[in-house]
């Protein structure tokens, strides 16, 4: 690297990934040198002449190659080996001398920042002079130490850098045969990605797979089985990065966004138990500004007759893959019910950066920019898959309002389901580019968000004109022109949780989440609505 890492990169860095790497790096050593061991023994001693000679020789080369090859793969682990040390000694130096002078300063580990707490303790005004100078020698100490630590870390990165680029091969003396295109064409849809991906040879795709894996699963169009392998490799490395956020920000004494990186650690843990169960497929994996954008497919989406995607609301991130997930696979299993020939897949689309709270729920802008990532993922299930397919979306609370805004773009859906709407952004059913009789609606009696403002203060639940109000009428309203169908009233109270629903019946609003219990007649319709079967008035 040309530039060594400031405070924050050194506070994110994660000495695991290093040593890891060292690790494979020390197995292809040994592998190598087996290899060349093997060759060795394999040599006939009966066999004589000019052919045996040639042979003598070329194994005589292959050997040499080999062993040279497991030396430098040994160099690299020591040098890798040796930089992860280096660095997780900057980062307790670091920690350690923050917490010396606490309570006098307080050292922001996640945003990579020093800031002043004198004003957490007023001094005496006449102490004052002595305070301040001893604050000064404090803050004098403090920075020598975070500057030590960062000049420790930068001197190790440049260091490692130059000896990795010194194992590198020398260039080959004839020319390579150009490079195909490392990425589509900008702009491209669903279906020129898939043309894009399909035409590349197989080891082009093999380099891209390992070498650009966040380019990869990330793109709508690329093959469903290709988009997976690539996102599991980004799966291992954000639970590696995040572990290590934790213990890191523990130890600075920053519980709140040790707690974070735990239970974003915890969706995507469960995200990995589901994989490892079979029959699932990691679609999408990257950081955002909120809680983090995943994808998950339960079942194949190219070859299930019946695909339904699922677009949770606000909070929505990894953190909550746990919850979002089990309506996914109760909404599957009551799908698989209800069709003929049981062959339904289903998505988890948390593809957007979710409100955090319900004060941000009130801005339509993140559905609106959500609208196109969603147009796009559900024109690569249409295109990507190897015969008729029936594609449900069904939007939940902030969800159903993504999923609104998406379909008013025209949306690869053939049923659309908005389940405890606070509007849609559209004012009647026919601005949803959606064939009649194929929108959907339902909330539940004690479901709050029929009260939040917008909804129930403006009289949108009663149908009444949408003009000035934040996402427009209530799409199970008299008049907005969907099909309305029952849910379970719900508690307008907590109680008791039944561990065996994906809801939390103690927690406020539980409500709202209820459409997903065992039972209720709302995931019954669901069913048959993802399933294509019909239903009953």
């Amino acid at each position: 690297m040309s530039a060594g890492p400031a405070l924050g990169d050194l506070v994110a860095a994660d000495p695991g990934a290093w040593l890891r790497r060292a690790g494979t790096w020390d197995g292809v050593s040994r592998a190598l040198s087996d290899r060349a061991a093997e060759l060795e023994r394999s040599a006939p001693e009966s066999w004589s002449g000019a052919d045996a000679d040639a042979a003598a020789l070329a194994r005589a080369e292959q050997v040499r190659g080999l062993r040279a090859d497991a030396g430098t793969a040994s160099r690299a682990a020591q040098v890798l080996g040796t930089h992860a040390g280096e660095v997780l000694d900057a980062q307790r130096r670091l920690v350690v001398a923050a917490l010396a002078v606490h309570p006098q300063f307080v050292v922001d580990l996640e945003r990579g920042t020093l800031c002043a707490g004198l004003a957490a303790h007023p001094p005496d005004v006449w102490r004052l002079p002595a305070l301040l100078a001893r604050f000064g020698a404090d803050l004098v100490r403090l920075s020598a130490a975070v500057a030590d630590a960062v000049g420790a870390a930068t001197r190790s990165d440049h260091a490692t850098a130059a000896a990795l680029d010194a194992l590198r091969p020398a260039p080959a003396a004839v020319p390579r045969p150009v490079a195909p295109a490392a990425a589509p064409p900008a702009g491209a849809d669903a279906g020129a990605v898939r043309s894009w991906w399909t035409g590349l040879p197989g080891a082009d795709r093999g380099r891209l797979l390992h070498t650009r894996p966040g380019l990869v699963g990330g793109l709508d169009g690329v093959p469903v089985a290709d988009r997976d392998r690539a996102n599991r490799v980004l799966l291992d490395a954000e639970l590696s990065r995040l572990r290590a956020r934790a213990a890191l920000l523990d130890r600075a004494g920053d519980t709140a966004g040790a707690d974070r990186a735990r239970r974003a650690s915890a969706g995507l843990e469960t995200t990995r138990r589901r994989l490892d169960a079979g029959d699932a497929y990691l679609l999408r994996l990257e950081r955002g500004d909120t809680g983090g954008r995943l994808v998950l497919a339960v079942g194949d989406p190219e070859r299930a007759a019946h695909v339904l995607t699922h677009v949770p609301g606000t909070t929505a991130g990894w953190g909550t893959v746990p919850g979002d997930l089990a309506r996914v696979e109760a909404t599957r299993a009551a799908a698989r019910a209800a069709a003929p020939d049981g062959a339904v897949a289903a998505v988890l689309w948390t593809g957007y950066d979710a409100p955090p709270d319900l004060l941000a729920a009130a801005d339509p802008a993140a559905a609106r920019t959500a609208a196109g990532d969603l147009r796009s993922f559900q024109d690569g299930l249409r295109a990507g898959h190897a015969g008729p397919v029936h594609l449900t979306v069904v939007g939940h609370s902030y969800g159903s309002t993504v999923l609104g805004n998406a379909a008013r773009g025209g949306l690869a859906a053939d049923d659309v389901v908005f389940v405890g709407s606070p509007g849609t952004g559209a004012g009647h059913a026919s601005e949803l580019g959606t064939a009649p009789g194929h929108v959907w609606a339902t909330t539940a009696r004690h479901d709050p968000i029929g009260r939040v403002p917008g909804v129930e203060v403006f009289a949108t639940s009663r149908g009444l004109a949408p003009t000035g109000l934040l996402h427009g009428p209530d799409p199970a309203a008299p008049g907005f022109g969907a099909r309305v169908f029952d849910s379970a009233p719900g508690s307008a109270l907590p109680r008791p949780d039944d561990p065996a629903t994906p809801n939390d019946e103690s927690a406020f609003a539980a409500a709202h989440g209820g459409y997903w219990d065992p039972g209720s007649p709302s995931l019954s319709t669901l069913g048959r609505i993802v399933a294509g079967a019909p239903v009953p008035p």
